[in-house]
Formats: C-alpha cells, structure tokens, sequence
C-alpha cells in the first residue's frame, strides 16, 4: 500500500507540473507598439517605441540593446539597422549611422546579451553618408562575421574571429566584390569573374 501511496504520489506531481504554465525563462518577445524587423524561431529583433533597436531571444526572453555599442549621440529615426544575419543564438547586424558617417558591423550572444565582435568602418576623406556601405554580411554559430565593405568607392572582403580582424581580398579595388556566402568553416566571394574562398572559424 505503501508503494502505490508513493506511486500515485508521484504521478499527481509529474501531472502538476505538466499543467504549470510557462516559466519566466520561457518569455514572450512581444511587446507593445513595437516593429518587428526580422523574426525567426530563436528570436525577434524590433524597435521598441523609442524607435531603439532589440533583440530578444526567445527561448530566455531576453532582451538586448543593439545600440549601446555604437555612438550615444545618434539621432533615432535617421540611425538604423542595415543587414542582419541569425545563426541559432548568434545575431549579426549592421548599424548604419549617416551622421558618423559610419557603419558598424557587431555581432552578439543573444543567450547572454554579450557581444562578441565589433567594429567600425568609416570614410577618411569623403564625409557622405554615401561613400561607406557594408553589402553583404555573414555570422556563423560562434559569432565570427565576415562582410564585404565598399568605402569611398573601393571594395574589400574581410573577417572577424577568433583570430582577429583581417582583410581577406587583397588590396582595395574600384571592381564591385559580390556573393559572399557561409559554408560550414569556408566563407566564399566572387571577385574579379573568379570565386575566392577563407576560412572562417
């Protein structure tokens, strides 16, 4: 009697808990008068009401700014996301700031709100908004980035990861550079009619 009072004991528990709603951890991403720009299964990255850029990830909830690691002065509405790039927890982004003029390429552990690469790109002479540009971006699993750059009319590829930032084109060229994509650790360009390819780790 003993071991069926336990049994049924135990069953009741389990069921409870199979009925307990949600834990925090399990969050909604939603929020109120804001604008998605891009959902997936992992996460949502909006503007919240303040026309400030997020990203919540929603296995956690969490939410992240996407704009405190850029200039504090921007002017909301006018600074904005350019590319963003989602690998499982790993969000890569562009933030374009024509006030800079700038563009910076970050990415970001949406799990635990830390970023793991940043970095700037902006024109030396040619102060337009125009004269900087990232058109392509890559983000792997581990938030390595890769991208291409065209600044004051000169294209480049290059990568960020474990080991550093690093060029990987050679040097600048007024030819456009184009088709970047991932593939497992290779990360591959057309430049100049032939495909070119780097490690990406």
């Amino acid at each position: 009697m003993r071991t069926r009072a336990l049994l049924a004991t135990g069953l009741a528990v389990a069921a409870a808990s199979a009925g307990a709603p949600a834990s925090a951890s399990a969050a909604s991403c939603a929020l109120a008068r804001s604008r998605t720009v891009r959902s997936t299964p992992f996460a949502r990255v909006y503007y919240n009401r303040a026309k400030r850029p997020f990203s919540c990830y929603r296995l956690t909830g969490r939410r992240t700014a996407l704009d405190s690691q850029v200039d504090r002065f921007y002017a909301p509405g006018d600074a904005k996301l350019g590319l963003l790039r989602i690998s499982n927890r790993m969000l890569g982004y562009t933030w374009i700031d024509p006030g800079g003029p700038a563009v910076y390429v970050h990415s970001v552990d949406m799990r635990t709100g830390r970023f793991k690469h940043r970095t700037k790109i902006e024109p030396l002479i040619i102060i337009e908004p125009s004269a900087v540009a990232v058109p392509q971006l890559v983000v792997n699993a581990a938030g390595s980035l890769a991208w291409i750059q065209r600044v004051e009319g000169f294209y480049s590829v290059w990568r960020f990861d474990r080991r550093g930032r690093r060029r990987l084109s050679g040097a600048d060229t007024t030819r456009r550079i184009a088709s970047l994509h991932l593939r497992g650790t290779r990360v591959t360009w057309r430049q100049a009619g032939r495909l070119r390819s780097a490690s990406l780790i």
